[in-house]
């Protein structure tokens, strides 16, 4: 990996290849045409197919240095989530909230990672955003938003929003209650406003995303003495000196 990059990991939870998947490929997209391009590194990983089991509570992974002991899809998600900088949740409305397999892959990801590390609060400080969509409007887009940036904050991570009334937590959309996979996609062809404020706003999220990354990496190195001296920023470390000589 190259020290300079900025790595960007796009996560779609939904259980088809539809809006959700779309909005996310757009977001993406979108990073390649900003200033910065050239320090970004994307991934996508689609939930779709994937065997993620919920967790048991079985609290093992405090005996495993932080591995779950059931072994599935979680593994492989888990291992881009802690090597990015920047993560872009992209969901569809699922009963006023997240997928329930994303939820697996929180609850796991929550219990196993607070057991790596002896300090009660190690911080992360990853960038995280979020993006959802439904059929209606006031379907709970933005309560989907909220819990994921509350698990932001729990993670000890950095939530950012895009900007003005497209963004004022993250970005959301709606199907018109158009049933297609294809929705927001065939809207945005028909230049529908709708669709192109959800776009814009899933544009204007990954640059601001981006920007905070940038800026807490240079940060991090501007201050690195100072937080080596507290273990608490251990995996902030560990991933801006990941890659880099010596």
């Amino acid at each position: 990996m190259n020290s300079g990059k900025i790595e960007l990991l796009g996560i779609c939870a939904s259980a088809r290849k539809g809006n959700s998947l779309f909005l996310l490929k757009k977001a993406l997209a979108s990073a390649k045409r900003l200033p910065m391009a050239k320090q970004i590194s994307t991934r996508l990983v689609e939930l779709e197919g994937k065997a993620i089991a919920p967790c048991l509570s079985c609290h093992k992974c405090a005996k495993t240095k932080g591995e779950c002991i059931i072994e599935d899809d979680f593994q492989m998600v888990r291992d881009h989530w802690v090597n990015a900088d920047v993560i872009l949740y992209s969901v569809p409305v699922y009963h006023l909230s997240i997928p329930g397999q994303l939820k697996c892959f929180l609850d796991r990801l929550g219990n196993s990672q607070r057991k790596i590390y002896k300090i009660p609060s190690p911080r992360r400080l990853k960038v995280i955003g979020a993006i959802s969509q439904g059929s209606h409007l006031f379907a709970g887009q933005e309560m989907a938003v909220s819990f994921l940036l509350q698990h932001a904050v729990l993670m000890r991570c950095v939530p950012v929003t895009g900007d003005g009334w497209q963004s004022y937590l993250g970005a959301s959309g709606w199907t018109r209650a158009q049933r297609s996979p294809q929705a927001i996609k065939k809207d945005l062809g028909h230049e529908e406003m709708d669709a192109q404020v959800t776009v814009r706003a899933c544009e204007t999220l990954t640059q601001r995303c981006l920007e905070m990354a940038l800026i807490l990496k240079a940060g991090g190195r501007a201050l690195k003495e100072i937080l080596e001296a507290d273990p608490a920023y251990a995996p902030f470390l560990k991933n801006l000196n990941r890659g880099r000589p010596g």
